[in-house]
């Protein structure tokens, strides 16, 4: 995705806030030279906005132990709960 985003916006330098997940800030975390990381402070979740999206889909949504095979799948199963 962020190869993508990249690519798609070279011509722009872009500050993407991102918490401090190891998939982000690990030694394998490829760095863009159009994007900029701005990092959350640790243990601030409520920073996130989509944070709360999760909680509202771990308690109401049926998403335990359930794997999807492709982002259709994810979007049939995730939408009906959203739109309660």
């Amino acid at each position: 995705f962020m190869t993508e985003f990249s690519q798609a916006y070279k011509n722009y330098r872009i500050i993407m806030v991102m918490d401090r997940a190891s998939w982000h800030t690990g030694d394998k975390a490829k760095k863009w030279e159009n994007i900029v990381p701005l990092f959350q402070p640790p243990k601030s979740p409520e920073l996130n906005p989509v944070e709360h999206l999760w909680h509202h889909v771990r308690e109401k949504g049926n998403f335990k132990n359930h794997t999807f095979h492709s982002l259709c799948e994810v979007e049939r199963h995730l939408m009906p709960e959203l739109n309660k």
